[in-house]
């Protein structure tokens, strides 16, 4: 009676260890670098990325976008201009004071699309994660 309750437990024991990791593996791939996300856009393989997705880069710039929302724009490096712009909703805008230029920031949003006239993935909705490796 007791080898069948403990291999009963030993099978949920495994089978919630592959939920966990499976959950992971989902979370994980909805994870991305500022770069790798725009240069999806500019070779047509923006498809699989519009979705939520956590976005990571350095801060090239904070402040209001075209619309006066408030956004910072994530690229690779401090000196090469942004390459994806996170909007965040207006409600939001005291949250801008926590990301200064420079910083390391990961965001998280919906992807929307690319926005030609200004060379830049577009993200909306967005919240703030972590600043330079702390959350938020």
């Amino acid at each position: 009676m007791k080898i069948v309750r403990i291999t009963a437990l030993l099978a949920v024991v495994f089978a919630t260890t592959a939920a966990l990791a499976q959950t992971k593996t989902k979370m994980e791939t909805n994870k991305i670098e500022a770069k790798v996300l725009y240069d999806a856009f500019k070779q047509g393989k923006e498809e699989p990325y519009k979705k939520k997705m956590q976005i990571s880069g350095i801060a090239t710039y904070v402040g209001p976008d075209v619309y006066a929302l408030p956004s910072v724009e994530l690229s690779e490096s401090k000196d090469v201009p942004g390459r994806v712009l996170c909007v965040l909703p207006f409600s939001d805008y005291l949250q801008l004071r926590k990301v200064s230029k420079k910083d390391r920031v990961v965001m998280e949003g919906n992807v929307l699309g690319f926005a030609d006239e200004y060379d830049i993935v577009v993200v909306k909705q967005c919240k703030i994660i972590e600043i330079n490796g702390k959350k938020e």
